[in-house]
């Protein structure tokens, strides 16, 4: 299980530097609005995905008088005592595992798996498909081994096609991405679809824990074409209307997932707290499978629960989470509004200039 056993972070947004050892169960931080608190969620996520779950830009995460915004973790997971870093300067980033420097974004992912339920999280089911293929390839990434690299070439045969489209290139330039397109699809659309059918099978065993309102929750993995003809047919038939458009109109790429309630779109039936909690009852799920999968339980982040949950649905989460067996993050503006059962670390922000740490 992945749990982050110090925390050292420099030049983030307003928090003063801080070296934090985390408690290795639960840590509640709170402090009143705009004292820091998400913010320290955000550099771990930062630190474990290179992006901010609130920004899609991070200079607006680093201090304006600071020169350089730097992360680091010591993370304990199933492979052992990790040093994890992370460090943004002049526009640039860079991230070092183990002290070796030029690590990929992707290896740091790896020994820090994080899940985080944020007034944002519902984007998933608002914001389009592209939240979607997110939330499904960050499960396939860590379940399917093979999946990065695949998703890796698919995404270079698909820039340099859709470059030959918008140049008008002869159609050899353009169908020669054909066959690396297409192997490399399938790998996608397979690892994808079976990621999916767990996905499907544990969030129906978990939705009755949350919330009563997910009644015959169901997923199901959308591929991004119609798949009555195959990829390469797809591509031919498209040509033309590829050219005009300048990019590619069929693929993994455009892949969706979908899902329902009571056989019908949970959007169109759901209210906006029961897709709050259908949110957290998918990134729950996530946690769980991968707990079964690669015996790995990410770290989760919970921001400002009070205000995302009711009473009721807060004290059902509450009381389900300790199976998860999860290292727990979570901000309040109120201690109060989070009863837990077992005593937690409590750290206290103020402006985000100092933290008072409590057992």
């Amino acid at each position: 299980m992945a749990k982050i056993a110090r925390l050292t972070l420099s030049g983030m947004r307003n928090l003063e530097s801080l070296d934090l050892s985390p408690d290795l169960h639960t840590t509640l931080i709170t402090g009143r609005n705009g004292a820091g608190k998400t913010a320290i969620l955000e550099a771990i996520h930062i630190l474990a995905s290179g992006r901010s779950f609130r920004e899609s830009r991070l200079q607006r995460c680093q201090q304006w008088q600071a020169q350089q915004l730097t992360l680091f973790a010591q993370v304990n997971n199933r492979h052992g005592n990790q040093h994890l870093g992370w460090q943004r300067q002049q526009n640039t980033t860079s991230t070092r595992l183990n002290g070796d420097h030029g690590q990929s974004q992707a290896a740091l992912a790896l020994h820090l798996p994080v899940q985080v339920f944020s007034p944002e999280s519902q984007d998933m089911l608002t914001q389009g498909p592209n939240e979607r293929r997110r939330f499904i390839d960050w499960g396939t990434f860590y379940q399917h081994p093979e999946f990065l690299s695949a998703w890796r070439a698919y995404n270079h045969a698909l820039k340099q096609r859709n470059h030959a489209l918008r140049q008008q290139r002869p159609e050899r330039e353009i169908t020669v991405w054909h066959a690396p397109l297409w192997q490399a699809a399938q790998q996608i659309d397979q690892a994808r679809h079976d990621y999916v059918e767990h996905l499907n099978t544990q969030a129906q065993q978990l939705a009755p824990h949350i919330t009563d309102s997910l009644v015959d929750l169901s997923l199901s993995y959308s591929v991004g074409w119609n798949a009555e003809v195959s990829l390469l047919e797809r591509w031919q038939q498209q040509m033309e209307q590829d050219r005009q458009l300048g990019y590619t109109q069929s693929g993994p790429h455009r892949a969706d997932l979908k899902i329902k309630t009571q056989g019908r779109d949970a959007l169109s039936v759901l209210s906006r707290g029961q897709q709050k909690l259908l949110a957290l009852t998918l990134l729950l799920t996530q946690t769980q499978l991968l707990s079964a999968s690669i015996q790995e339980t990410p770290i989760l982040l919970l921001d400002d629960l009070p205000a995302e949950l009711d009473a009721a649905h807060r004290e059902r989460v509450l009381t389900f989470l300790p199976s998860l067996s999860a290292q727990l993050f979570l901000t309040s503006t109120d201690s109060s509004s989070l009863p837990f059962s077992e005593q937690v670390t409590h750290w206290m922000l103020d402006q985000g200039k100092y933290i008072i740490k409590e057992a």
